[in-house]
């Protein structure tokens, strides 16, 4: 294969192995990478910045997240919905169990939900995000949602409401 059908990429990859030219300092000078999403944030990271801003410098502002002007009936309604999904292996609706971590509405009446199950082997992993992202788009005013399933924190007893504990016979 010759130098003029190669890819792009196999270009980058023969500039970054190339034999390294020195600046006025005597240090080898870094090439800089192009072509690629993750080139501004490499360079900047290899140029020493390691500060958490560096979308500073990207010539499109950072779109700030604004929440709907309903936001909180919103989230009132969409708790009241999740009281309706109850724990297949637990008679307590997942909303008391403390499964669900956040709801936020966004400006668009987007709903994001985040939960998490009793346990990753839990037999509604699969099937429990589905029902709660559907139970969320039926609530009157919201677009669409989406739900991400996460594992941290872990989910524990102490998470359950005083209204959970009740039903189970720990209070």
């Amino acid at each position: 294969m010759t130098p003029d059908n190669k890819d792009k990429s196999d270009r980058d990859i023969m500039a970054v192995n190339s034999e390294p030219s020195f600046t006025a300092s005597g240090k080898p000078e870094r090439p800089v990478l192009e072509g690629n999403e993750g080139s501004y944030f490499l360079n900047k990271f290899l140029d020493g910045d390691t500060s958490n801003n560096l979308t500073d410098d990207l010539d499109e502002p950072v779109a700030e997240i604004v929440p709907h002007p309903d936001a909180d009936a919103f989230k009132k309604n969409i708790a009241n919905a999740l009281r309706e999904i109850y724990d297949p292996e637990i008679p307590v609706n997942i909303y008391e169990m403390g499964l669900i971590y956040g709801v936020e509405v966004n400006a668009d009446a987007i709903a994001n939900v985040t939960m998490t199950l009793t346990t990753p082997h839990c037999p509604v992993a699969e099937s429990m995000p589905g029902e709660v992202e559907l139970k969320v788009k039926s609530v009157a005013g919201i677009k669409d949602a989406s739900v991400q399933l996460v594992w941290e924190p872990p989910w524990d007893m102490s998470m359950m409401s005083d209204e959970a504990r009740l039903e189970l016979g720990m209070l």
